[in-house]
């Protein structure tokens, strides 16, 4: 009995061996195929972390852009309120200490402004009077706006520009500021702006042409505050 169990063992390892050895290359590619299937686990788990970190660094870029892209804003406003501010304390200086001897009103500065309506514009032009001796003067101004419309030159007058009646009227002994509106007609392209005021007793013709661009100001935006960060209390 005891050889019988012992054969039945040897007949059994032999058949597992020879199983082994005859399925040995099945197994090896069984094994192959459970290591590249970890090998693409451990991948694509790299390529999730990997695209999660890229989706937070975007973030935090985008962030940092919209900010450096507000500071700039306020920079540009910050500089332009400068030039302005400039500008202005150089007008109340001449006004101020006249230097010149010459009678009768100059044309000093003109400035245009965007509005949020289409096509219209906010003119403001500063009249003066640089003579040390100083007398009372009236008088009409005269605004042209040239450019072209459809492809033809054109220009405009105050009626075009639908300015209110009296719009371009001066009386002055030292200074004054005329304000108003233009309204530009659709599909018109202006190029520069043409103030002129005629010859009228010791009134001296005066006449000041300025590029469209060179006067023009952009729509004044209040800019917004950067966000703060969230702080815990």
């Amino acid at each position: 009995m005891k050889q019988k169990w012992t054969l039945l063992a040897v007949l059994a390892i032999g058949l597992l061996a020879g199983y082994l050895v005859g399925n040995r290359q099945e197994l090896a590619q069984g094994s192959l195929l459970e290591v590249q299937q970890q090998t693409l686990t451990r991948q694509a788990e790299a390529i999730g972390k990997l695209e999660s970190d890229l989706g937070v660094k975007q973030t935090q870029l985008a962030t940092q852009q919209a900010a450096f892209e507000q500071l700039q804003q306020q920079l540009k406003s910050q500089e332009s309120q400068s030039q302005e501010l400039k500008r202005q304390l150089a007008f109340f200086e001449r006004i101020m200490r006249p230097e010149g001897e010459q009678s009768g009103v100059v044309i000093d500065n003109l400035t245009v402004q965007e509005s949020s309506v289409p096509n219209r514009y906010h003119y403001r032009l500063a009249l003066t009077q640089p003579a040390k001796q100083r007398e009372l003067f009236r008088g009409q101004v005269q605004i042209r706006v040239e450019g072209s419309q459809h492809g033809e030159p054109k220009i405009l007058s105050g009626r075009d520009l639908q300015m209110k009646a009296g719009a371009g009227r001066y009386s002055l002994r030292y200074f004054q500021l005329l304000e108003g509106d233009w309204q530009l007609p659709d599909g018109f392209v202006p190029d520069r702006i043409r103030i002129g005021i005629p010859k009228e007793g010791r009134q001296p013709a005066q006449e000041l042409l300025v590029e469209w661009n060179e006067v023009l100001k952009p729509m004044m935006v209040p800019p917004t505050e950067l966000a703060s960060p969230a702080t815990s209390g």
